[in-house]
């Protein structure tokens, strides 16, 4: 077989056309760069209350138009779990919650969610076979949310087997969802072990390898709070992490609709156009703005990931504070020195 290579430019022109789905939550999607189409998101950790919001919150926002910062289709729900323990299915009370944040009706949400379940590593490769034939069947699903992946590693008779089974299962479904175009979101508890705050996946580091994003999520019961901490990511620097607070209110950290990056900037520069464009009286300082707007949406991919507008902004702003007592200054002494220039060629014709 061939390689096939491709020039930086059309890659980047690949990543700047990819959908971007929103978490629910400003500061993860800015973490994140939001969770985008065709990509393997894995998250994990001991704090399991704010993963199962997490991924409620992503099925939800699958559903919601791409101008609201969804996928406008359906999703798919693979739930494994211990029946005599956990829920067989998901939370109604918690997708319908988030569906109405979103100004969705909840039955919309729960038409376009299928869902499947398995209760030990047997049926999961079973249910995996009927995943990977309704992806391959229905292209209108763009979103497969996994939720305790590697559960049955931890409950099953014959761990090795399990892990056997459990790295098949992975395989199948990265094929099916690379064929057609789909997101995977999975989440998992973690190993305990590894150096620092930062164990590894339960189910050993094959998951880290097959992820093109990994966050672990850690409690800080003294904090109130859940550290987010990047593991793996395709063009972010790692390791990195962010805290993440409820929101006033007592509203859960998750729990509420927050518009992607390129919503606000899109919204930003409408109001530009219709506030300070239009008050522009200069026609040189017209094409001017209208080329620094077409700069922006050229690089729009650039301006979205780094870390350095809010900080620019903060010195830009500073610098003005700055400059306007010289400016004012300098505005004087011109104005002086013309007085005296003026007072001078009076006295002296």
């Amino acid at each position: 077989m061939e390689a096939i290579f491709r020039t930086a430019a059309q890659a980047l022109e690949e990543e700047r056309g990819r959908l971007r789905l929103t978490t629910g939550n400003g500061d993860l999607d800015a973490f994140l760069g939001g969770v985008e189409l065709g990509r393997f998101y894995l998250f994990y950790g001991n704090d399991q209350g704010a993963m199962d919001t997490l991924i409620h919150n992503i099925l939800v926002n699958s559903v919601l138009p791409v101008e609201a910062g969804g996928f406008g289709a359906k999703a798919l729900y693979f739930n494994n779990c211990n029946y005599h323990q956990g829920k067989t299915i998901l939370n109604p009370s918690l997708l319908g919650g988030f569906a109405k944040r979103a100004g969705l009706d909840p039955m919309v949400a729960f038409e376009n969610t299928y869902c499947v379940c398995a209760f030990n590593e047997r049926q999961q490769s079973s249910a995996v076979k009927e995943v990977v034939d309704l992806l391959s069947r229905n292209e209108e699903i763009r979103l497969l949310v996994i939720h305790n992946l590697t559960r049955f590693i931890e409950t099953s008779r014959k761990p090795g087997e399990a892990h056997r089974m459990l790295m098949e299962a992975i395989g199948a479904l990265l094929q099916a969802a690379s064929r057609n175009g789909i997101t995977i979101v999975a989440n998992c508890a973690a190993s305990g072990k590894g150096p620092g705050y930062v164990p590894k996946p339960q189910g050993g580091t094959f998951l880290r390898h097959e992820a093109n994003v990994v966050v672990y999520f850690r409690r800080m019961e003294e904090m109130g709070a859940t550290k987010a901490y990047l593991v793996k990511h395709p063009y972010k620097e790692t390791p990195d992490s962010i805290t993440l607070r409820a929101s006033e209110g007592g509203m859960n950290l998750m729990g509420r609709i927050t518009p992607s990056f390129r919503q606000l900037f899109e919204s930003q520069v409408e109001e530009l156009k219709r506030g300070f464009y239009r008050a522009i009286l200069d026609s040189g300082h017209r094409e001017a703005f209208s080329l620094l707007i077409r700069a922006w949406y050229s690089e729009d991919y650039v301006i979205s990931n780094a870390n350095i507008p809010c900080v620019y902004d903060n010195m830009n702003l500073m610098a003005s504070v700055h400059n306007y007592p010289l400016s004012f200054e300098l505005i004087l002494k011109a104005v002086c020195q013309k007085v005296v220039l003026s007072f001078h060629y009076n006295i002296y014709p």
